[in-house]
């Protein structure tokens, strides 16, 4: 018997979950494995990581590592003893640590704190953290703008005035600026004085501008007498109502521009064409017509139009012109008609019925009228019903095209050895058409449902399912069946093979690796 093959769940360290208790997880990056606790991340414990070991093997492991603690296991500090030892060698730690003072150890190994002398730190708002020793100089640099003094053990640090190039102390004039717990202000007033002087004293043509200094704002009046501006520079027209404008382009598209009390009398005479002119002997490009003139036209037009068409039938041609009744007639037990406004509706009878005559007979594509030249027999009906009143027996091959095909007996025999599901018209499907295909069995538990042994399109597998419903050729369950089998075999990726057998009282796996997943 194939043994089957045990994995742990596993997966990267960051993305470890948390373990139920009991359960192992191993990381497949720092070679860790864990045991959860109680499905939180926090509780999982650690029981051994070759990340905590240098050099280990199954004999030895000559360091023990102290891993960084956001790292994966790249940066650590090991712990290694000598390549040799005479003997057992113990170091003892002190029990409680002491703030800037450094280990130290005697003959027999025992750890202390012992004190740091003649050093200090030094640190300040930009730069690395440094340290002096005695007999090392401190050094300060003022920057720009600062200046440094050292006189009887006394550092002097000042600021240095403020020039043009050179950060430092600066005044400011009030009159221009207002300066208020360190912020500089630019004052509005005075900046308003300055403008407003260049403004008024500057030259202006046609615009008169004064400054209103309790306000703070500005003035500017433009002189609305067209007078004194010139039709030959100026965008201005004056004119009366009865001045005529020549060579002068009006633009009605532009934005807001209409022309109105525009009428037909208003335009030359040799521009519009009316109805007692008529169109058809003003035939020309450079016209209008008016609307009666259009419509007298278009009527005499219609009432002279005589259109015929052509018909054919399956036997027979004829053809119907404007002034006929185009009739189409049905077959009566065989096509109905029906003539409502401007629809014509075909189709057959509410219920075609076919009664046998004999007890056993036998109908033939010579007996009945097929749809083709084969020994076929097509029944198309799309609305009603066909009825056998006896038996019928059908020599050739019979086509049912609808929708549904109702057989209401007790036992149904199939001589056929294979059923082929999910064909069109007679051939296997040319595009996928998202519809499953598979058996129903209808059965009654507290209420009517339906069992299903079908192929899921959607999910592309075979499905066994206890209740379903169908909507449109999809089925969907609600719940799926258990499946009763006295062994199993699987043909996938790794081949042919049983995975489930049974010898005396026995059930065991065969073939089968038990995978923990990933995380």
């Amino acid at each position: 018997m194939a043994s089957p093959v045990i994995q742990f769940k596993r997966g990267l360290l960051a993305d470890l979950p948390g373990l139920r208790a009991g359960e192992p997880g191993f990381t497949t990056d720092s070679y860790d494995l864990y045991v959860g606790l109680s499905s939180e991340t926090a509780t999982n414990k650690i029981i051994g990581s070759a990340r905590f070991w240098t050099n280990n093997s199954t004999t030895k492991g000559s360091g023990v590592n102290l891993v960084e603690g956001t790292s994966n296991g790249s940066d650590y500090i090991t712990l290694k003893s000598p390549d040799s030892l005479a003997g057992i060698t113990t170091y003892t730690l002190p029990a409680t640590p002491t703030n800037g003072y450094f280990l130290k150890t005697n003959a027999s190994g025992d750890l202390s704190w012992a004190e740091v002398v003649s050093s200090l730190s030094i640190a300040a708002d930009s730069g690395t953290t440094d340290s002096v020793n005695t007999g090392e100089t401190i050094t300060f640099t003022g920057g720009e703008g600062i200046d440094t003094a050292v006189s009887n053990n006394t550092i002097t640090i000042s600021a240095e005035d403020a020039t043009s190039s050179n950060k430092g102390i600066a005044s400011f004039d009030s009159t221009d600026f207002t300066v208020s717990s360190g912020a500089v202000t630019l004052n509005a007033e005075r900046v308003e004085d300055i403008v407003g002087t260049a403004i008024t004293t500057g030259t202006q043509t046609l615009i008169t501008v004064s400054y209103d200094d309790a306000n703070a704002q500005y003035d500017f009046v433009v002189n609305n007498d067209l007078s004194q501006y010139s039709n030959a520079t100026s965008a201005f027209i004056t004119a009366s109502s009865t001045d005529t404008l020549t060579n002068k382009t009006i633009n009605v598209k532009g934005t807001g521009n209409t022309i109105s009390n525009l009428e037909v009398t208003h335009f030359a005479a040799e521009a519009i064409v009316i109805e007692s002119e008529g169109i058809g002997s003003n035939d020309n490009d450079s016209t209008l017509p008016t609307s009666a003139a259009v419509k007298d036209y278009t009527d005499t037009a219609i009432s002279n139009i005589d259109l015929t068409v052509s018909t054919a039938g399956d036997s027979g041609t004829g053809s119907v012109s404007t002034s006929q009744t185009l009739t189409v007639s049905g077959t009566a037990n065989e096509i109905e008609t029906a003539a409502s406004g401007q629809s014509i509706t075909i189709g057959l009878p509410n219920s075609v019925t076919v009664t046998t005559a004999l007890t056993t007979p036998t109908v033939n594509a010579t007996n009945l009228k097929a749809n083709d030249a084969t020994t076929a027999i097509t029944v198309t009906d799309s609305t009603g019903a066909v009825t056998l009143a006896n038996n019928l027996t059908v020599s050739g091959n019979l086509y049912v095209n609808g929708s549904t095909t109702q057989v209401n007996t007790t036992t149904t025999t199939i001589e056929d050895q294979l059923l082929d599901l999910g064909m069109v018209d007679g051939a296997v499907p040319s595009s996928d058409l998202n519809k499953d295909i598979g058996l129903l069995f209808n059965y009654y538990t507290s209420s009517a449902k339906k069992a299903a042994v079908y192929w899921d399109d959607s999910a592309a597998r075979i499905a066994v399912a206890s209740d379903v419903s169908e909507n449109t050729g999809v089925l969907t369950a609600s719940a799926y069946a258990a499946l009763e089998v006295g062994g199993l075999w699987v043909n996938d990726c790794a081949g042919q093979s049983q995975v489930i057998n049974c010898s005396g009282s026995t059930r065991t796996l065969e073939n089968i690796t038990i995978d923990g997943g990933a995380f």
